[in-house]
């Protein structure tokens, strides 16, 4: 498990982290860097995905201290190939992580995450409104 949440954290997250500039708060990434970008995720994401099992999460039928990790990093890492690069990486890579996300969502503290997420992107927003 130590394993799996490592590579999310290092490997997918991180990578993808560079992308956030421009997917994220109108920044820029140069070309050179977004080829780079992408060929690491690429090559991680094929890691990835013989690491996890989403049988049905992600370190097999028990819900772990990865899911904690896999939840909150693989949508910020879609989100981010699918504006910079025009699709999403993960599930181009093979990784069908969309059902997973939504089963972890489902999740009453997974709810509350959510739930406290938004108040505070409403109250950040009316802050500076």
């Amino acid at each position: 498990m130590r394993e799996l949440i490592t590579f999310i954290d290092l490997h997918l997250e991180l990578v993808a982290r560079e992308l956030y500039p421009k997917a994220f708060f109108g920044g820029e990434v140069s070309e050179a860097n977004a080829a780079r970008i992408r060929k690491l995720l690429q090559k991680n994401i094929a890691g990835f995905k013989q690491l996890a099992k989403f049988s049905p999460y992600v370190a097999g039928a028990t819900f772990t201290q990865a899911d904690c990790a896999a939840w909150v990093s693989l949508p910020p890492v879609s989100m981010a190939t699918k504006i910079v690069y025009g699709e999403d990486l993960l599930s181009a890579g093979g990784v069908d992580w969309k059902p997973y996300a939504k089963l972890v969502g489902e999740r009453p503290s997974a709810q509350r995450v959510t739930s406290d997420r938004k108040a505070d992107q409403e109250k950040a927003a009316a802050t500076k409104g």
